[in-house]
């Protein structure tokens, strides 16, 4: 009910919008200044998400570095991931913004909230942004579209019609371009780097860490967006059980919704250190850039380790390891080829419509160990 709420909610603000915006396009078209000339020296990079999502967005502020080195890079993105965004050396700016203080249901009902939203468009428009760019999403594409920015850029089918200036060809798509690659596209058309967040000198590390025998291997089970994405508990046990035996150390990260799978791994993996629960933001960074190999789920904390320069095993059922792999050549993407999949589409959290989730059960735990070791030999 919620999901729908929000659906008819998003179609009928795009709908009300687009009048507007399209009125915003033709002044600018016949009394603007768009086409100035020479290097922007202000940019704003937008990406409203979850954390994978804003991670794998900091490739477009890396982007607008390499291209124009002198200009200020501004981030949008919601307030818990501002600790992310702070640790990335393109960005010199990081500006908080939470959607879904109106866009969930009742909070859309709240006019103090559409209240602090506008001011804080307003706020946005007095700084009149040289260029201003939607990395993904109709409200990150909204944002742009009312930032009063000089020039405007994003994807045409990602956003309300008449949002942007110089609307780009291209969207999401699975078997597609990787996620960082199509934002960094909006900006040059460079490779993007994939360690993207390089600010880590001084990470805090969990206590628990110091002081570890190697290798490290940080396992991340959880999936924020979807069981559809888990792997089962045993599967998790019997790889985990078979690397700590190979002589391993072996730390599990994650919500405190994540202790029981913890608990169970107590009997079987040796010396198992549990941090489920027990990691802020920061300590959780430094855990997984200090990991010999992370092996995770596809969530937020996979491409979090990627982005710290760690070695990565990604474990993916519904979703493409194209679009939403690791991506770097450096880590391993594993899933199981199923007339179904994949099947995740954007447009709701990844569940299965059949009801068993197949491709994350047939992933065989002796093939995930066997991926684990051919990169701890390395």
């Amino acid at each position: 009910m919620k999901r729908r709420t929000r659906a008819l909610l998003g179609r009928l603000l795009a709908v009300g919008l687009t009048p507007l915006l399209a009125a915003m396009a033709l002044w600018r078209r016949a009394f603007g200044n768009r086409h100035r000339s020479g290097e922007p020296a202000s940019i704003l990079l937008v990406r409203l998400d979850l954390m994978g999502d804003v991670v794998n967005g900091l490739s477009a502020a890396h982007a607008a570095h390499r291209r124009w080195p002198r200009a200020h890079v501004a981030f949008m993105a919601p307030p818990q991931w501002r600790a992310i965004v702070d640790r990335c050396s393109a960005v010199n700016e990081a500006i908080p913004l939470d959607p879904a203080t109106v866009t969930h249901w009742p909070a859309c009902l709240d006019p103090q909230r559409w209240g602090h939203l506008l001011r804080a468009l307003l706020r946005l428009r007095a700084r009149r942004f040289d260029l201003a760019v939607s990395i993904y999403g109709p409200i990150a594409g909204t944002v742009v579209a009312l930032s009063g920015a000089r020039e405007r850029r994003g994807y045409r089918r990602e956003a309300p019609p008449f949002s942007f200036d110089r609307p780009y060809d291209g969207e999401r798509r699975n078997g597609g371009a990787h996620e960082s690659e199509l934002a960094a596209r909006l900006l040059d058309g460079a490779r993007p780097p994939w360690r993207t967040i390089d600010r880590i000198d001084d990470l805090p590390l969990p206590r628990a860490l110091a002081g570890i025998s190697r290798p490290l291997v940080v396992a991340h089970a959880g999936a924020a967006h979807g069981d559809a994405k888990r792997w089962r508990e045993e599967h998790w046990e019997r790889a985990l059980a078979e690397l700590a035996a190979g002589g391993a150390t072996v730390a599990v990260v994650g919500l405190a919704g994540d202790r029981a799978l913890a608990r169970r791994l107590h009997g079987s993996v040796h010396n198992l250190i549990d941090l489920t629960g027990e990691t802020s933001l920061e300590t959780l960074m430094g855990a997984l850039q200090t990991a010999d190999l992370v092996i995770s789920t596809d969530s937020g904390p996979a491409h979090l380790a990627r982005a710290l320069g760690a070695r990565v095993i990604a474990l993916h059922g519904p979703t493409d390891t194209a679009l939403h792999g690791p991506g770097d050549p450096a880590c391993a993407a594993l899933r199981v080829d199923m007339p179904c999949g994949p099947c995740y589409d954007f447009r709701r959290v990844a569940t299965c419509e059949f009801g068993d989730t197949l491709c994350m059960e047939w992933l065989d735990p002796g093939r995930v160990v066997g991926a684990a070791r051919s990169m701890l030999a390395t």
